[in-house]
């Protein structure tokens, strides 16, 4: 059958489709995954008319008859995606029988529905030369053509219009699902920013050779092919179990295997434990530091400067107040908001950000100069966005160059070494004072219950930030347990941060709640309005944005700045530990109590003639 006339029986099974470009693998769409399709006139109107002779292109995840996703078996260029299904289903069993792609390069696309998310990226943890395409992924369908002039045809008996997709088994589920354990030591660039020469990993990994291990523990080598050397595991006499050097990744990707298999692969260290050692990694490098203990590299007096000169301390300046967006945001700390679902955690996120990177109020407060921002969107679409800046009163006549934003980016997961070092890149390649993580758990890699998956995400981006002084804004979501106002999952979270608001809503007021600070300045409770202006405009304010002041409180404020002219009208990293103090010394007097009030009034721009 012809395209349109496929793409017709496609969608009417359910499965969404959308046009790509003959003998091409390109979506013909921008926004494919959101505008793919199972309406008749509009698939209708993309194959007769839009998009003549166009390919077809299958989203997969989210149809109509509920979740899928397509296992791509893939022989060519020396990939072996057939031998390690094979020895897949010799361990775990036979896949069953399913709708099956013959595509023209002589892979397989394997369709299976199943009950959980699939993610693209699951495909590395079943081996060289198979993939996966999941959740926000597409493939090539009958009768497209490949840019090799041969088409995708179904293999015979298989057709989706033969044969239903199969559930995919549990252990197929288990093994694109199941979380791997971190592998510290995994290799990585020798410009990341956390790499240390001196730990016991990367002593171990820089003093060995992968041929010598595994021949050593009974591995044969297979081959060699461009460059990556091929290996038989121990107590087979042929196929191919595992590969070195694979994409001049210096690792060991093992194709089929019942041990835990680290996302990238084994470094010679990450082997050494989980050969030697069950993979307890404290255990081997308390025996490897027995044996070669770790040199001290670092001078006594380059020691002793990392201690607080206390002469030095006691005469600085400390500034204790500094925020960049009240309240959300203070400068070099980090803030976690959460809330349960669709409360609208990451529109408040948004509408702080977007107002701190063009220079516009900040809920009502005083604007001030543009700041660059990295938004790091882990759940929304363009569609999603544009709602929502739109929303807020933004259009195409606004400059958000300073907003640097992601979707759905495709980051390793951000409790690990790798994770930290790009999007520390990305923090230098786009000048970022803040960074903003929504939702935290979709960004890292573990059980959300495990304390772990949390103390390496303050172990590696957590700290990373906070060295370099960037402040971070990071979403989660609440707990089921309404009993319990904490976030969803383990206590660790709390753990790295500087300030923990839970939110709510009420109609159009928000209500933040201080749960956890280390910084005595933040407010316990803040309330915001939504409000709601000509068109779908709803811009968000403080609900004391427009508060007055005593006239006290105004000649405090007065007082202030012109006893300390660093202090201006607008600023709103402002308290220091010496303020008052200073204040007394200098002969002004004033009741405690009307203090915070006279600061705030200073941030809020509220000073216009401070005293000669």
């Amino acid at each position: 059958m012809n395209a349109l006339n496929a793409a017709l029986a496609y969608a009417k099974l359910g499965i969404r489709v959308f046009p790509i470009g003959h003998k091409t693998k390109v979506p013909l769409i921008e926004a494919w995954p959101d505008q793919a399709s199972t309406d008749v006139d509009t698939i209708t109107t993309w194959w007769n008319k839009t998009f003549k002779g166009a390919g077809i292109g299958i989203a997969t995840g989210k149809s109509a008859k509920g979740l899928f996703f397509v296992l791509d078996v893939d022989d060519k260029d020396g990939k072996s995606g057939s031998d390690v299904l094979h020895d897949l289903e010799t361990d775990h069993g036979k896949l069953p029988d399913t709708v099956t792609v013959l595509t023209p390069t002589g892979g397989r696309h394997l369709y299976f529905m199943t009950n959980v998310e699939i993610r693209n990226d699951a495909g590395k943890r079943l081996g060289q030369g198979l993939d996966i395409r999941g959740n926000g992924g597409y493939v090539c369908a009958p009768p497209s053509t490949h840019p090799n002039g041969k088409t995708y045809a179904f293999e015979h008996g298989s057709a989706i219009g033969d044969i239903k997709p199969a559930d995919a088994p549990d252990w197929l589920i288990k093994r694109l699902t199941i979380q791997p354990k971190l592998d510290r030591a995994k290799p990585r660039d020798h410009d990341d920013f956390l790499h240390d020469p001196n730990l016991p990993s990367s002593r171990y990994n820089a003093s060995t050779n992968w041929h010598e291990l595994l021949t050593a523990d009974g591995w044969k080598h297979a081959y060699t092919k461009d460059e990556a050397d091929l290996y038989t595991r121990p107590g087979k006499d042929h196929g191919v179990s595992a590969s070195v050097n694979h994409d001049n990744n210096d690792a060991l990707i093992v194709f089929s295997s019942n041990a835990p298999i680290p996302e990238g692969g084994y470094s010679r260290f990450g082997y050494y434990a989980q050969t030697r050692h069950g993979g307890d990694w404290k255990k081997a490098s308390n025996e490897y530091l027995n044996i070669n203990p770790t040199p001290i590299t670092t001078t006594p007096d380059q020691l002793l400067n990392m201690l607080i000169d206390w002469t030095n301390f006691w005469n600085e300046e400390h500034i204790a107040e500094d925020w960049i967006a009240y309240p959300l945001i203070a400068r070099a700390r980090q803030t976690a908001l959460f809330a349960v679902a669709k409360v609208g955690k990451s529109y408040l996120s948004l509408a702080c950000v977007a107002a701190l990177a063009t220079g516009k109020p900040i809920f009502g407060r005083p604007a001030q100069p543009p700041v660059h921002v990295l938004y790091l969107d882990y759940e929304m679409t363009q569609g999603d966005l544009m709602e929502r800046l739109e929303q807020l009163g933004y259009s195409d006549k606004d400059n958000l160059s300073h907003l640097h934003y992601a979707l759905i980016p495709s980051l390793p997961p951000l409790n690990t070494y790798e994770g930290s070092a790009e999007v520390m890149k990305l923090v230098e390649l786009t000048g970022a004072e803040v960074v903003v993580i929504d939702t935290t758990g979709r960004a890292v890699e573990g059980e959300e219950n495990s304390a772990d998956t949390y103390r390496e995400f303050a172990r590696t981006t957590g700290l990373a930030l906070k060295a370099k002084g960037i402040a971070l804004l990071r979403t989660d979501h609440a707990g089921k347990d309404k009993g319990k106002s904490g976030q969803r999952g383990s206590s660790a979270k709390n753990d790295d941060v500087d300030l923990v608001y839970h939110m709510e809503r009420e109609a159009h007021t928000i209500k933040l709640t201080r749960l956890f600070s280390r910084i005595s300045w933040a407010p316990a409770e803040v309330e915001l309005v939504e409000e709601q202006l000509d068109g779908d405009a709803r811009p968000i304010r403080l609900a004391d944005a427009d508060r007055t002041y005593t006239a006290k409180q105004l000649e405090l404020a007065q007082a202030i700045c012109t006893h300390f002219p660093h202090i201006k009208p607008g600023q709103t990293h402002l308290k220091s530990h010496t303020l008052k103090k200073q204040l007394r010394h200098a002969g002004v007097k004033f009741d405690t109590s009307n203090f915070a009030p006279a600061m705030d009034a200073i941030a809020q721009n509220r000073i216009h003639n401070p005293l000669p």
